[in-house]
C-alpha cells in the first residue's frame, strides 16, 4: 500500500501576482537585448574588418610608390609602421574568429544545452570583438604617432 505524502512536507507553496506592465517591459527588452547580442557582435567585428583591410590597404598602396617619400625612410616610421601593420593585422585575424561560422552539436530538445552553447556563443564572438577592438584603437593610436612623428619632422 502506498504512503500519502503529507501536503506539508513535501510541497512548498508560493503566492504569485501576474507581471506589471512595467516588469514585463523590462523582461522583454532583456530578451531583445539577449538576441540581438550575436547580430551585435558580429556586425561591430565586421566594421572592424572593414576598418583594418582599408587602412592595410593604404600602407600597402603606401609602399607601392615609384619614389617613396621620405619620411618613410626614418628608423622611427618604420618600426611604427610595422608595429601598427601587425595590430592591424592581428584586429582582422580576431574579427575573422567572431564573424567565421562554427559547428555546434546539441540535443535539439534540451533547452539547458542550447542555452549553455548560447552563452558560450556569446563569450566567444565577445572576447574576440574585445581583443579586435583593442588590438584595432593600438593600431591606430601607432598611425596618429607616425603621423605626429613625421608633421613635426617637416
Amino acid at each position: 500500500m502506498a504512503r500519502k505524502n503529507k501536503p506539508d512536507e513535501d510541497e512548498i507553496f508560493v503566492e504569485s501576482a501576474p507581471l506589471s506592465p512595467e516588469d514585463e517591459r523590462l523582461d522583454k527588452l532583456f530578451d531583445e537585448m539577449e538576441t540581438g547580442s550575436l547580430k551585435t557582435l558580429e556586425d561591430a567585428a565586421r566594421q572592424i574588418i572593414t576598418l583594418s583591410t582599408t587602412l592595410l590597404g593604404a600602407f600597402f598602396g603606401l609602399m607601392a610608390f615609384k619614389d617613396a617619400p621620405t619620411y618613410l625612410t626614418f628608423f622611427e616610421i618604420k618600426v611604427i609602421g610595422t608595429l601598427a601593420l601587425i595590430s592591424f593585422m592581428a584586429a582582422l585575424y580576431f574579427s575573422l574568429q567572431a564573424v567565421s561560422p562554427k559547428r555546434y552539436t546539441f540535443p535539439h530538445a534540451n533547452l539547458t544545452a542550447k542555452r549553455k552553447i548560447l552563452e558560450e556563443m556569446l563569450a566567444h564572438k565577445h572576447r574576440s570583438v574585445n581583443k579586435a577592438s583593442w588590438i584595432f584603437g593600438f593600431g591606430a593610436f601607432l598611425m596618429l604617432v607616425a603621423a605626429l612623428d613625421i608633421l613635426l619632422r617637416i
